[in-house]
C-alpha cells in the first residue's frame, strides 16, 4: 500500500515538472521565429550582396507564412540594418564606395512597410532623412503613407514637406510617389488638410511637367470633395 501511495506521488510530481516547462505550440513557434531571426541578422552582417538579397527574398515570401508583424523586434532590427546599406553605413575601397545597393535598400523599405507599427515609422522617418537615391525616397514616402503607419500627430506629413521643400530638384518620380503619399494620408484625417492642400498646391504651381501638375491638382480635388 505505502508503496503504491509512493509510486502515485512521484508520477503526480513528474507530471507537474513536465508541464511546468512543457511549452505550448505558439511559445515553440516564436521561439523558432526568434532564432531564425537571429540568424539572418548574423548572415546579412557576414554575407555579401547576394546574401542579403536572398534574406530579403525569403523573408517577403514567408512574412504571412511566418506570421511576422511588429512584435517581431528583430526583425525590425534586421530591416533597419539593411535599410543603411551604403546610406548610413559605408563601405569604401580604394576611395570607391562599394557598398551601395539602392535595390536592397528600397526591398527593405517595402517589407518595413508590412510590419507597421510606431517602430516601423520611426525607422522610416530616419531613412527619409539619410536616403539619397530618388527611388529608395519614392518607396519611403509610400510605406509612410500605408494605413498601419498612425499619422494622427502629423509627423509623417510636416517630414515629407521638410524632404520635399529641402530636394534640390527632386526627380519626377519622387514627385509622383510624393503625391500620393500626401493624399494617402490626409484621407479622413482633418488635422494633416491644411498641411497636405499647401503642399500639393507647391507640386502644382511647381516647375514639374503637366502630368506632374495634373496629379497634384487632382489630389487636391480629392482631398476637397
Amino acid at each position: 500500500m505505502k508503496r503504491t501511495i509512493l509510486v502515485f506521488i512521484c508520477t503526480i510530481l513528474t507530471l507537474s515538472v513536465f508541464n511546468t516547462f512543457a511549452i505550448t505550440p505558439e511559445e515553440e513557434l516564436l521561439t523558432r521565429k526568434e532564432q531564425k531571426l537571429k540568424n539572418y541578422l548574423t548572415e546579412i552582417k557576414a554575407g555579401d550582396r547576394t546574401a542579403k538579397e536572398n534574406i530579403l527574398d525569403e523573408i517577403s515570401k514567408n512574412f504571412e507564412s511566418e506570421k511576422y508583424s511588429e512584435d517581431d523586434k528583430k526583425l525590425i532590427e534586421l530591416v533597419d540594418f539593411l535599410m543603411g546599406e551604403g546610406s548610413v553605413r559605408r563601405q569604401f575601397e580604394d576611395g570607391r564606395l562599394i557598398n551601395d545597393f539602392p535595390e536592397i535598400r528600397r526591398q527593405s523599405v517595402k517589407i518595413m512597410a508590412r510590419i507597421g507599427g510606431s517602430d516601423a515609422k520611426f525607422s522610416l522617418l530616419n531613412a527619409l532623412n539619410t536616403e539619397t537615391h530618388s527611388s529608395v525616397k519614392a518607396e519611403i514616402c509610400l510605406a509612410l503613407a500605408e494605413p498601419n503607419m498612425s499619422d494622427d500627430s502629423g509627423d509623417i506629413l510636416r517630414a515629407l514637406s521638410y524632404m520635399y521643400r529641402t530636394t534640390n530638384r527632386p526627380d519626377p518620380n519622387l514627385v509622383a510617389a510624393l503625391i500620393e503619399a500626401v493624399e494617402n494620408i490626409a484621407k479622413g484625417n482633418s488635422m494633416n488638410y491644411s498641411e497636405a492642400i499647401y503642399l500639393l498646391s507647391e507640386i502644382q504651381h511647381g516647375n514639374y511637367n503637366k502630368e506632374i501638375r495634373m496629379r497634384a491638382l487632382k489630389a487636391i480635388e480629392t482631398l476637397s470633395d
